[in-house]
Protein backbone atom coordinates (compact mmCIF):
# COMPACT_ATOMS: atom_id res chain seq x y z
CA UNK A 1 0.00 0.00 0.00
CA UNK A 2 2.89 2.22 0.70
CA UNK A 3 4.30 1.72 -2.18
CA UNK A 4 1.04 2.53 -4.15
CA UNK A 5 0.71 6.12 -2.30
CA UNK A 6 4.20 7.09 -2.94
CA UNK A 7 3.50 6.19 -6.82
CA UNK A 8 0.32 8.51 -7.06
CA UNK A 9 2.35 11.29 -5.15
CA UNK A 10 5.18 10.92 -7.76
CA UNK A 11 2.45 10.97 -10.46
CA UNK A 12 0.96 13.71 -8.90
CA UNK A 13 4.23 16.05 -8.63
CA UNK A 14 5.30 15.14 -12.28
CA UNK A 15 1.90 16.44 -13.45
CA UNK A 16 2.00 19.24 -11.40
CA UNK A 17 5.24 20.41 -12.94
CA UNK A 18 4.50 19.66 -16.57
CA UNK A 19 1.54 21.51 -16.01
CA UNK A 20 3.20 24.41 -14.69
CA UNK A 21 5.57 24.42 -17.44
CA UNK A 22 2.36 24.26 -20.15
CA UNK A 23 0.49 27.19 -17.94
CA UNK A 24 3.53 29.24 -17.48
CA UNK A 25 5.18 28.76 -21.12
CA UNK A 26 8.09 26.89 -20.85
CA UNK A 27 11.26 27.32 -23.48
CA UNK A 28 10.54 23.84 -24.98
CA UNK A 29 7.87 25.36 -27.35
CA UNK A 30 5.34 25.85 -25.28
CA UNK A 31 2.56 28.23 -25.88
CA UNK A 32 3.33 30.46 -23.09
CA UNK A 33 0.78 32.27 -20.80
CA UNK A 34 -0.39 35.89 -22.14
CA UNK A 35 1.30 35.82 -25.52
CA UNK A 36 -0.95 38.23 -27.68
CA UNK A 37 1.45 39.76 -30.26
CA UNK A 38 -1.17 39.47 -33.21
CA UNK A 39 -3.48 41.70 -34.43
CA UNK A 40 -6.91 41.16 -33.01
CA UNK A 41 -8.51 38.49 -34.66
CA UNK A 42 -11.70 35.98 -33.93
CA UNK A 43 -11.77 33.20 -30.82
CA UNK A 44 -14.65 32.41 -29.17
CA UNK A 45 -13.79 33.70 -25.50
CA UNK A 46 -13.46 37.41 -27.51
CA UNK A 47 -16.53 37.36 -29.51
CA UNK A 48 -19.38 39.56 -29.01
CA UNK A 49 -22.93 38.52 -28.89
CA UNK A 50 -23.20 40.18 -32.52
CA UNK A 51 -19.92 38.30 -34.12
CA UNK A 52 -17.68 40.86 -33.58
CA UNK A 53 -14.27 40.93 -31.42
CA UNK A 54 -15.09 42.26 -28.43
CA UNK A 55 -12.74 45.33 -26.87
CA UNK A 56 -10.93 44.67 -24.30
CA UNK A 57 -10.20 48.23 -22.94
CA UNK A 58 -14.61 47.39 -21.43
CA UNK A 59 -12.76 44.27 -19.04
CA UNK A 60 -10.26 46.27 -17.49
CA UNK A 61 -10.64 48.51 -14.59
CA UNK A 62 -11.95 51.92 -15.26
CA UNK A 63 -9.40 54.64 -15.04
CA UNK A 64 -6.75 52.14 -12.98
CA UNK A 65 -3.78 54.39 -13.75
CA UNK A 66 -5.61 57.03 -12.02
CA UNK A 67 -6.96 55.13 -8.94
CA UNK A 68 -4.81 52.66 -8.75
CA UNK A 69 -1.31 52.43 -7.22
CA UNK A 70 1.86 51.35 -8.95
CA UNK A 71 3.72 49.16 -6.31
CA UNK A 72 6.80 48.37 -7.93
CA UNK A 73 9.47 51.01 -8.42
CA UNK A 74 10.97 49.95 -11.40
CA UNK A 75 9.82 47.45 -13.85
CA UNK A 76 10.57 44.15 -12.90
CA UNK A 77 10.95 40.62 -15.54
CA UNK A 78 7.57 38.83 -14.92
CA UNK A 79 9.25 35.25 -14.36
CA UNK A 80 5.68 33.28 -14.93
CA UNK A 81 4.31 35.18 -18.10
CA UNK A 82 5.91 33.86 -20.91
CA UNK A 83 9.09 32.32 -19.69
CA UNK A 84 10.44 35.94 -18.98
CA UNK A 85 9.67 37.22 -22.44
CA UNK A 86 7.78 40.52 -20.41
CA UNK A 87 8.69 42.96 -18.27
CA UNK A 88 5.81 44.79 -15.97
CA UNK A 89 5.02 47.00 -13.58
CA UNK A 90 1.66 46.03 -11.33
CA UNK A 91 -1.15 48.26 -10.16
CA UNK A 92 -3.08 47.86 -7.35
CA UNK A 93 -6.45 49.26 -5.42
CA UNK A 94 -6.10 49.45 -1.83
CA UNK A 95 -7.63 46.40 -0.96
CA UNK A 96 -4.94 44.62 -3.31
CA UNK A 97 -2.19 46.97 -1.94
CA UNK A 98 -2.67 46.44 1.86
CA UNK A 99 -2.83 42.75 0.76
CA UNK A 100 0.17 42.86 -0.84
CA UNK A 101 1.96 45.24 1.71
CA UNK A 102 1.43 42.71 4.72
CA UNK A 103 1.73 39.70 2.99
CA UNK A 104 -1.52 38.35 4.26
CA UNK A 105 -2.26 34.94 2.90
CA UNK A 106 -5.92 36.06 3.13
CA UNK A 107 -6.70 38.59 0.47
CA UNK A 108 -9.97 40.38 0.90
CA UNK A 109 -13.15 40.13 -1.75
CA UNK A 110 -12.67 43.18 -4.14
CA UNK A 111 -8.94 43.42 -4.29
CA UNK A 112 -8.07 44.14 -7.82
CA UNK A 113 -4.35 43.55 -9.00
CA UNK A 114 -3.64 45.24 -12.86
CA UNK A 115 -0.12 43.80 -14.93
CA UNK A 116 1.31 45.56 -17.60
CA UNK A 117 3.31 44.04 -19.55
CA UNK A 118 6.13 45.39 -21.46
CA UNK A 119 8.63 43.53 -24.39
CA UNK A 120 11.76 42.85 -23.06
CA UNK A 121 13.37 44.52 -25.96
CA UNK A 122 14.86 47.81 -26.73
CA UNK A 123 11.99 48.72 -28.30
CA UNK A 124 9.74 47.81 -25.12
CA UNK A 125 6.44 47.79 -27.07
CA UNK A 126 3.16 47.11 -25.22
CA UNK A 127 1.86 43.39 -24.55
CA UNK A 128 -0.83 42.34 -23.21
CA UNK A 129 -2.56 43.10 -19.44
CA UNK A 130 -3.03 40.49 -17.12
CA UNK A 131 -5.95 41.23 -14.14
CA UNK A 132 -7.02 39.50 -11.72
CA UNK A 133 -10.12 40.28 -9.29
CA UNK A 134 -10.98 38.63 -5.54
CA UNK A 135 -14.55 37.60 -6.21
CA UNK A 136 -17.12 36.38 -3.59
CA UNK A 137 -16.53 33.61 -2.07
CA UNK A 138 -18.39 30.33 -4.15
CA UNK A 139 -16.93 32.15 -7.52
CA UNK A 140 -14.18 29.55 -7.79
CA UNK A 141 -13.99 27.82 -4.69
CA UNK A 142 -10.73 25.28 -5.48
CA UNK A 143 -8.64 27.77 -7.36
CA UNK A 144 -9.30 31.17 -4.31
CA UNK A 145 -12.00 32.95 -5.80
CA UNK A 146 -10.15 34.85 -8.61
CA UNK A 147 -11.44 35.87 -11.88
CA UNK A 148 -8.62 36.23 -14.41
CA UNK A 149 -8.75 39.04 -17.42
CA UNK A 150 -6.32 38.74 -20.39
CA UNK A 151 -6.53 41.89 -23.01
CA UNK A 152 -4.04 41.36 -25.64
CA UNK A 153 -1.56 43.54 -26.85
CA UNK A 154 -3.80 45.30 -29.94
CA UNK A 155 -6.22 45.82 -27.15
CA UNK A 156 -8.72 42.81 -27.58
CA UNK A 157 -10.59 40.62 -24.75
CA UNK A 158 -8.39 37.43 -24.77
CA UNK A 159 -9.99 35.50 -22.17
CA UNK A 160 -11.81 36.33 -18.62
CA UNK A 161 -13.19 34.66 -16.22
CA UNK A 162 -11.75 31.40 -14.52
CA UNK A 163 -8.55 30.58 -16.44
CA UNK A 164 -7.27 27.45 -16.22
CA UNK A 165 -3.33 28.49 -16.85
CA UNK A 166 -3.76 31.31 -14.24
CA UNK A 167 -5.16 29.18 -11.54
CA UNK A 168 -2.51 25.99 -12.72
CA UNK A 169 0.93 29.11 -11.20
CA UNK A 170 -1.52 31.07 -8.60
CA UNK A 171 -3.12 28.35 -6.78
CA UNK A 172 1.00 27.84 -5.48
CA UNK A 173 1.38 31.70 -4.96
CA UNK A 174 2.17 32.14 -1.00
CA UNK A 175 -0.15 34.82 -0.64
CA UNK A 176 -3.64 33.76 -1.48
CA UNK A 177 -3.27 33.26 -5.49
CA UNK A 178 -0.66 36.42 -5.16
CA UNK A 179 2.97 36.45 -5.58
CA UNK A 180 5.07 39.48 -3.51
CA UNK A 181 6.72 41.99 -5.75
CA UNK A 182 10.55 41.66 -5.91
CA UNK A 183 12.93 44.16 -6.84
Amino acid sequence: MDALLRGRRLLLSVSLAVATLVACGSPGGQKPVGVSDRAAGRSPSSESPDGGVRDGAASLPAGYRSKFTKVNKARFVSSGHASGRWEADVWANDLAQQALASRSRDVPVGAVIVEEHYERTSDGAAGPVMVMEKREKGFSLHHGDWKWTVVGSAGQLVREGFIEQCAGCHDDAPMDGLFPIVE
